[in-house]
């Protein structure tokens, strides 16, 4: 009985390129061609959609989400970070780093720097703020070839939050929004109240 015939890797190869050739018909290949150039002769006559940034600014959606930065107290215009360090805490790639200095009625931060180029943008630094001092603004607009200059200290971040609009998401919004709604909790409110003051029925135990 004769041995089997080894075949080399070439030899695959080549049966495997004249499979793939001894099919192709010519009316196959004129038909993808003629579909590619009808999706080409459609586009070219569209208005582009393409916005020469930064010649021209892009309008951003109501609910965007893009830089962190810190904000001033309105009322008082005092830093509105209390170096609490939870957005440190929370922050998962850990790029936040905050030192407290302690002060007579609160406490502000004496540092604070954030990592900007390792950021996740997960939002989690903002939604545990007790105060709202650190928020995310309605730009991306920070495009650099340095990385040192996306290591943001606490003048920049405030430098930040004046130069462009803030985000509508803040702490106490979005922690609204993770819990029931207010009527809700307003009528859960109500409703143990009332229980607690209702008298018990006779022949019950004390």
């Amino acid at each position: 009985m004769a041995a089997p015939e080894v075949q080399t890797v070439a030899d695959v190869r080549a049966l495997r390129d004249a499979r793939r050739t001894a099919g192709t018909d010519v009316r196959v290949i004129v038909r993808a061609l003629l579909g590619a150039m009808r999706v080409t002769l459609q586009n070219l006559f569209r208005k582009p959609v393409t916005v020469h940034y930064p010649d021209k600014e892009r309008a951003y959606p109501d609910r965007y989400r893009g830089l962190l930065a810190l904000v001033y107290e309105k009322d008082t215009g005092e830093e509105a970070c209390i170096g609490c360090r939870l957005c440190e805490y929370v922050c998962p790639p850990a790029v936040i780093k905050v030192e407290m200095l302690k002060g007579g009625k609160r406490n502000y931060a004496k540092t604070f720097t954030l990592e900007l180029y390792a950021c996740e943008f997960c939002e989690l630094c903002v939604q545990v703020c007790p105060t709202d001092a650190i928020v995310m603004m309605k730009s991306f607009d920070m495009s650099t070839t340095d990385r040192r200059e996306l290591l943001l200290d606490k003048d920049r971040l405030h430098a930040i939050g004046r130069q462009f609009e803030q985000s509508w998401a803040t702490g106490s919004k979005l922690r609204d929004m993770q819990g029931p709604p207010k009527m809700a909790r307003t009528e859960a409110a109500h409703a143990a109240a009332s229980g607690a003051a209702a008298p018990r029925p006779e022949g019950t135990g004390a």
